[in-house]
């Protein structure tokens, strides 16, 4: 049932910052229902499985799934949300490309581990590579690869995924000196294990 609304429970469970729990009404009874606690922890239970829970594919026609081949421009969580459902829905061709060389744009960059364990990002995934969805990492759209030479590959739709994986100065003196990082430039370098120098 929380899949049907949410490709994504054990990551949500881990990062999800509950404003709905401040509007709950129960807590004008006693306390706000824990919900975030609650996915998590049945979420946990399915990562912990022998098998994971993967959502059956919906007939879309007699004829059976939906051949057209679809691009996906973007591996975070928009882009491998679109690729939940597509696959859901019966299209087998959906292909996830991404710039970068993991899937997962800012849950795997941006998110350090203490906060959200990769392997959780890794196994949410794998569902979607259960469901027939296909990747292809370190494809940047626009620079090795057009829209155009895409269409000629026989994509038929596209959905653009692209992200905001970009650090923004705040102007405080001293932000373009060596040594001072972005907060997504510096995670970006420590989740590819690039280990920034730091002093």
């Amino acid at each position: 049932l929380i899949k049907k609304e949410n490709p994504f429970p054990a990551v949500c469970g881990r990062v999800c910052n509950r404003r709905c729990e401040d509007a709950c009404t129960r807590g004008t009874v006693d306390q706000a229902v824990a919900i975030d606690a609650v996915k998590k922890f049945i979420a946990e239970q399915d990562l912990n499985a022998a098998h994971r829970y993967v959502p059956d594919v919906v007939q879309p026609s007699l004829q059976g799934p939906w051949p057209q081949k679809i691009a996906i421009i973007g591996a975070g969580p928009a882009g491998l949300s679109c690729a939940y459902y597509l696959a859901n829905m019966g299209y087998e061709n959906v292909t996830v490309f991404d710039k970068n060389e993991v899937p997962g744009g800012m849950l795997t960059l941006g998110i350090p581990s203490f906060r959200l364990e990769k392997d959780v990002v890794n196994a949410e995934i794998e569902v979607l590579r259960e469901m027939g969805v296909h990747f292809q990492c370190g494809v940047e759209i626009g620079k090795d690869l057009t829209i155009d030479q895409l269409r000629e590959q026989g994509y038929k739709g596209f959905y653009l995924a692209i992200g905001a994986q970009k650090s923004a100065p705040i102007g405080v003196p001293g932000e373009e000196l060596s040594g001072v990082y972005g907060g997504v430039d510096f995670l970006r370098r420590v989740n590819l294990g690039k280990k920034p120098r730091i002093g």
